[in-house]
């Protein structure tokens, strides 16, 4: 024992000490994550096995989806590992076991990062109890009865899409009387536009108002003076601090702090400005208010018990959330519209045929305009990065691999979504493969569809799935109908190939603009 303190003592006496001591327990560590931890029989890249820094730096540089699609590919597994304690799972099976029975696994402490000023809110709460209160509040105002009158004459949906439809047209015209043979509009500017005044109008029964913002945004103006969205701004930051999501919560609020305070040096007066718009606008509904009166989305959280300050902050949440993922799905919708004329021709064929029908009173009765959407829906995706959960203590069985309790395991719907197998050409654009290709009922087509609406979710899945689906799916059944119908996009053409994402939680098209041209 002496001999043995004589060398402790010894070591801690030595500069040296500490950092071999460092490298020796990273050694270790990494030793039993590689050979002996619990995930160490699921194959995945050794620097993840032994880091969360190879998630962590996925995430940031908005690659994960393309980066966890090419770790299941190069394993060849359906289950692999992404980081020291969580998995990546593309076996569209496991769907159910994850996220649907049972209410599905509880959320990761990861959605505690989506917190909005420190408040819980439907999204991020890991309390099941507090969510459902809120939830139940506010489902009503979600039911497809309501949903679709308001897509008709004099509804909120239908009244907005009028107006966004006479927006483009107006702003065609001036791009066109501008620069004639190069006239440019940015569709994602103009769609944001139309959902922050669908969701806000649906919800709050008073509109936000981006569709009568002066100064709309036509792209015939200098590169360097664009004109956005009041929003904008908002809905950006908000989509970029999702490259940090993956950290730990106290590491995630000490960035933020960081981000903060960097602000307060080197303010950024877009972001500030929009920023208050966006306050004074969750005030004065919040504030207007009336909690005997059940009819908005603000009224019945305060009916329900909710307090001012939380009720806004759950405003903020929806309008991020509404706007953001239905101007994402609308503009991809619209992008793969533009460069597909046979798909508008057929479309429009569709629209004659019904004319004058009971159908055409709920678009979601028509058939090709329902597979038009429902790809559109397959590669526009809001949140195409993996929805984090946590293995309970009964673990989970994937085609054979175990995962046990405690692991973080998730799902990617950008994976499923482009999963060779049940899509060919899965970056393809072909809304036939909804209704052509299954019209034949032989057990490969019948198996092959069943797959198909297994595996595509856009809108989540399960219990926790996104309240507001039945008005974001409406909206743009709305939507591509009235675009389609004013012909508006006869003659354009895209100013890209394809569409880049940066692929954090929140999806983002990468320059904040998509652009169309005549």
């Amino acid at each position: 024992m002496a001999f043995i303190h004589t060398i402790i003592s010894a070591l801690l006496g030595s500069p040296t000490t500490l950092p071999f001591l460092l490298c020796a327990y990273f050694a270790l560590q990494s030793i039993y994550r590689l050979f002996f931890h619990p995930l160490s029989h699921i194959p995945g890249p050794i620097l993840a096995s032994i880091s969360s820094l190879y998630l962590y730096t996925l995430s940031y540089r908005g690659t994960e989806c393309h980066g966890l699609a090419d770790v299941h590919s190069k394993y060849g597994a359906s289950v692999v590992r992404i980081a020291p304690n969580a998995v990546s799972v593309s076996d569209g099976m496991a769907l159910q076991s994850i996220y649907v029975a049972g209410g599905g696994f509880q959320k990761d402490k990861r959605y505690k990062n989506f917190n909005v000023e420190g408040h819980q809110t439907i999204f991020s709460t890991l309390d099941l109890a507090y969510r459902d209160r809120m939830a139940k509040a506010v489902l009503p105002l979600f039911a497809m009865g309501r949903v679709r009158a308001s897509g008709e004459e004099g509804g909120i949906i239908r009244t907005c899409v009028d107006e966004f439809v006479k927006l483009f047209a107006s702003e065609k015209q001036k791009a066109l009387a501008h620069k004639p043979g190069s006239a440019r509009l940015d569709i994602l500017d103009l769609v944001t536009r139309l959902t922050v005044d669908v969701t806000t109008g649906y919800l709050f029964n008073q509109r936000y108002g981006g569709l009568g913002e002066q100064s709309p945004p036509s792209t015939h103006n200098s590169k360097s003076h664009r004109n956005e969205l009041s929003a904008a701004p908002f809905l950006h930051k908000i989509v970029g601090f999702g490259r940090f999501s993956l950290l730990p919560n106290w590491l995630f609020h000490t960035v933020m702090t960081f981000s903060l305070s960097l602000g307060r040096l080197f303010p950024d007066k877009a972001f500030n400005d929009s920023l208050a718009c966006i306050d004074d606008f969750v005030t004065r509904i919040v504030g207007d208010a009336a909690p005997d009166k059940a009819e908005t989305f603000q009224s019945r959280l305060l009916a329900a018990g909710i307090s001012r300050v939380v009720t806004m902050a759950q405003c903020k949440a929806v309008t991020f959330a509404g706007t953001d993922s239905t101007s994402i799905k609308l503009a991809t919708l619209i992008f793969h519209l533009v460069q597909n004329p046979r798909v508008r021709q057929r479309l429009m064929q569709e629209f004659r045929l019904h004319r004058g029908e009971a159908a055409t009173t709920d678009p979601q009765t028509l058939p090709y305009l329902r597979a038009v959407v429902q790809e559109g829906l397959r590669l526009g995706m809001a949140n195409p990065a993996c929805l984090t959960r946590t293995v309970p203590a009964t673990g989970l069985d994937v085609g054979g691999t175990f995962i046990p309790p405690g692991t973080s395991v998730g799902m990617s719907a950008w994976t499923l979504h482009h999963n060779p197998e049940l899509f060919t050409e899965p970056f393809t654009f072909r809304p036939e493969r909804w209704v052509d290709e299954g019209k034949e009922a032989t057990e490969e087509t019948i198996r092959l569809r069943r797959q198909r609406d297994r595996d595509v979710f856009p809108f989540g899945v399960g219990a926790r799935m996104c309240i507001a689906r039945n008005l974001a799916t409406h909206a743009l059944f709305v939507a591509v109908r009235a675009i389609v119908e004013s012909e508006l996009l006869e003659g354009a053409r895209t100013c890209a190939e394809r569409i880049e994402l940066d692929e954090w939680f929140n999806v983002s098209i990468r320059g904040h603009k998509l652009e169309v041209e005549w």
